[in-house]
């Protein structure tokens, strides 16, 4: 598929989830919330070690529309995978929704129910993950949790400054 006919699809699916912006769920803040406890508290990661402090992230409704565009395709989908839609990535699918930024990654869970602790706590568990989600070079995120008919998905879209 050609990068015009995948930024169409994005665009679309990101029309049709939310044209304005709304307030995150009371279990997304709380995903936030607890990733910013994290971070700024420090973390020992498997396999990584004691990770350094890392500044707490601004959240943002642009990075929480692309965690949406991807956790709602993993809910209806039950693909647990960064590989969206019509072969998006977290940058493409970031960059749909006005993230201008050097560096752009997500961390996803798929689980049952709505449970945030549930996924932070993978995330923590896994080297990848805590990592990633610890790097002091990613300054904003949005989270998005969707309950789909393939299980609840759970996206955290992160980047560096934008530019």
């Amino acid at each position: 598929m050609k990068l015009r006919g995948v930024l169409g699809t994005v665009m679309a699916g990101a029309m049709l989830l939310s044209s304005p912006v709304k307030a995150q769920s009371t279990a997304e803040a709380t995903l936030l919330s607890r990733l910013n406890e994290v971070r700024t508290q420090g973390v020992n990661c498997p396999g990584n070690g004691r990770r350094p402090v890392a500044g707490g992230l601004v959240q943002s409704g642009q990075h929480a529309q692309a965690a949406r565009i991807q956790a709602v395709h993993m809910g209806s989908s039950g693909s647990i995978s960064h590989t969206g839609a019509g072969g998006t990535t977290p940058k493409i699918r970031a960059a749909s929704t006005g993230v201008n930024a050097v560096s752009v990654t997500e961390i996803i869970f798929m689980g049952r129910g709505v449970n945030p602790e549930a996924a932070m706590q993978w995330w923590l568990n896994s080297p990848v993950h805590c990592y990633w989600m610890t790097e002091g070079r990613y300054t904003h995120a949005g989270a998005s949790i969707i309950q789909g008919a393939r299980g609840t998905a759970y996206v955290i879209v992160l980047s560096s400054q934008p530019r």
